[in-house]
C-alpha cells in the first residue's frame, strides 16, 4: 500500500514521468541550426503550396507546377518573419494538428511528395529563434491567428496555445513572426554573411522546387535558380535507372555535367560544392549535394575514392514517396540514414553507374584532346529533363592512338605570382597554368633545340 502526498491510498505504484517545457524546447532544438530551422519554414510553405494545388485539383507535378507560389523571409535583431501565399492552414487542421508536437496518428494524410516530416518544424524553430510568436493563416474559408508566449507557456501545465479569429480576409497564405529574438541568433541575423549563406544553402536544396517555378526571396533578394545539367549528344547520353522499393520510386540519372551558371553573383555560389559527385534528393529537396564521400559511394566499404580523374561526373538519385518518413533522410533533411536498407540498395546500383564512368577516365587520359573534343560537342539537358526510361551510360569512344599513347603529363608546383609573371612575358597574363607549363616547354625546345 502507497500514501500519495494528497493522502490517498493507492496498490499502484507510479513514478512522474511527463518531460518539463524547458527541458523539451532544448531537446528540440539543440541538434539543428539556426539555418536549418529556417528551411524548415519554408518546407511547410511548398507543402502548403502543393496542397493547394490538390484542392485546386491542378496538376502538383509538372515541370511549372509551382508557378505564382513563393515565400518571403525577412531578418533583423528584433524579427523575424516568413509570409507565404502557399493555401494557408485550414481551421479544424490548426485545432487538432498543426500545433501538436509530433504528427497524430489520426492525422491526415499529407500531399502527395511532402518534405515535412515529423510535425515539429515551426515550432522547433520558434523556439530556436525567439521567446514571442504569432502565427496568422488565411484560407478561402478561414482567417485566425495562434500567440505563442514561451515564458508563459513554459510556467503553465497545459501544452495548448490560444488561437483568436481574424475574420475575413482576401488574402491567402500564412505568416510567421518572431520577436524576443535570442541574442546569438540576433548577431546572426544582423550579419550579411548569414544571410548569404542562408541564400546559398536554399539555392542548393530547392534548386529542383525553384526550378518548377516556386520563388523564394530573403532580405529583398531573390533565391537563385541552380540549373543542375548533364551532357547529351551523339556520343554522350547518361544513364538513367527506374524502379520501385516499397512505397519509394527511386530514379539515378547519372553521366557528364556542367558548371554552375556563369550568371549566378560570385557571393551567392556554394561553398564546399563544385557540380561533380553524387547528389540525394528525396521528395525534390536536395539532401546531398557534390557528395565525393562514403555517404555516397566514394570510399563505401573499400570501393574506389574520389580522385580529380572523375571531373566531370554527376550522379542524381531521386527517391520520391507519398510517405515521407520512408525517405533515407534524418529530420534536418541535411543527412542521408546510411544505415537504411533501401539506401543501401540503391548506393549498390550508384557504384555500378560510377564504375562505368571511372572506366572511361582512364581511356579518356590516353588521349585528352580527342575526348574533350568530343564532350564539348554534347549539349547540355536540365537533369530534370533527361529522357525517362531505363538506360547505360554512352560515353566517347576514345582512340588511344599512338600520338594520344605516346604522350605523358608533366606536372610542377610554382608561386602563382610567377607563373602570372612567366604567362605575362609568353603574351598573355590570363592564361592557364597548364598552358605557361606548356608554352614554357615549348620555348625551352626551341631556344636549346631549334624545335617549335
Amino acid at each position: 500500500m502507497v500514501k500519495t502526498k494528497e493522502g490517498a491510498v493507492s496498490d499502484k505504484q507510479k513514478v512522474h514521468g511527463s518531460p518539463t517545457k524547458d527541458f523539451f524546447v532544448r531537446m528540440i532544438t539543440r541538434d539543428i541550426t539556426l539555418a536549418d530551422c529556417i528551411l524548415d519554414l519554408l518546407d511547410n510553405s511548398i507543402d502548403g503550396a502543393r496542397r493547394s494545388l490538390v484542392r485546386e485539383k491542378k496538376d502538383a507535378s509538372g515541370s511549372s507546377a509551382l508557378v505564382g507560389y513563393g515565400a518571403s523571409i525577412d531578418m533583423s535583431e528584433q524579427r523575424f518573419a516568413i509570409d507565404d501565399n502557399c493555401g494557408g492552414i485550414g481551421l479544424s487542421d490548426a485545432i487538432d494538428y498543426a500545433f501538436h508536437f509530433g504528427r497524430r496518428k489520426d492525422a491526415p494524410a499529407d500531399v502527395d511528395r511532402s518534405i515535412g516530416l515529423y510535425g515539429i518544424g515551426m515550432k522547433r524553430a520558434i523556439f530556436k529563434i525567439g521567446r514571442k510568436a504569432i502565427v496568422e493563416s488565411h484560407t478561402s474559408a478561414d482567417s485566425f491567428s495562434v500567440s505563442v508566449d514561451v515564458d508563459t507557456w513554459e510556467a503553465s501545465d497545459d501544452w495548448d496555445f490560444d488561437l483568436n479569429d481574424l475574420g475575413e480576409e482576401s488574402r491567402v497564405g500564412t505568416k510567421v513572426t518572431i520577436e524576443s529574438i535570442y541574442p546569438q541568433v540576433a548577431a546572426a541575423f544582423s550579419d550579411e554573411s548569414f544571410k548569404n549563406l542562408l541564400i546559398k544553402t536554399a539555392a542548393r536544396d530547392y534548386a529542383f522546387i525553384v526550378g518548377k517555378g516556386f520563388s523564394i526571396e530573403i532580405g529583398g533578394t531573390k533565391v537563385p535558380h541552380y540549373n543542375y545539367n548533364l551532357k547529351e549528344g551523339e556520343e554522350v547520353e547518361s544513364a538513367v535507372l527506374e524502379y520501385k522499393d516499397g512505397d519509394v520510386n527511386v530514379r539515378i540519372v547519372a553521366g557528364l555535367a556542367n558548371e554552375l551558371a556563369d550568371d549566378i553573383p560570385e557571393d551567392l555560389r556554394p561553398d564546399e560544392t563544385d557540380p561533380y559527385g553524387w547528389y540525394v534528393i528525396c521528395n525534390d529537396r536536395v539532401v546531398l549535394a557534390g557528395d565525393k564521400t562514403e555517404k555516397t559511394v566514394w570510399g563505401h566499404q573499400n570501393y574506389r575514392v574520389w580522385h580529380p580523374q572523375y571531373n566531370g561526373f554527376a550522379g542524381f538519385v531521386f527517391f520520391d514517396s507519398s510517405n515521407p518518413k520512408s525517405l533515407p533522410w534524418t529530420t534536418t533533411k541535411r543527412e542521408v540514414d546510411v544505415g537504411d536498407p533501401m539506401y543501401l540498395r540503391a548506393v549498390a546500383k550508384m557504384k555500378e553507374v560510377t564504375d562505368v564512368f571511372a572506366a572511361y577516365t582512364n581511356q579518356r587520359k590516353t588521349d585528352p584532346k580527342q575526348a574533350k573534343d568530343k564532350e564539348s560537342a554534347a549539349k547540355f539537358v536540365l537533369v530534370s529533363a533527361v529522357t525517362t526510361g531505363a538506360r547505360p551510360m554512352r560515353l566517347p569512344k576514345v582512340s588511344g592512338t599512338a600520338s594520344g599513347a605516346d604522350h605523358v603529363t608533366i606536372s610542377y608546383r610554382k608561386l602563382r605570382s610567377e607563373v602570372k609573371e612567366v604567362a605575362a612575358a609568353l603574351g598573355n597574363e590570363s592564361m592557364t597554368a597548364k598552358d605557361v607549363g606548356s608554352g614554357t616547354f615549348d620555348y625551352f625546345r626551341r631556344m636549346e633545340f631549334g624545335k617549335s
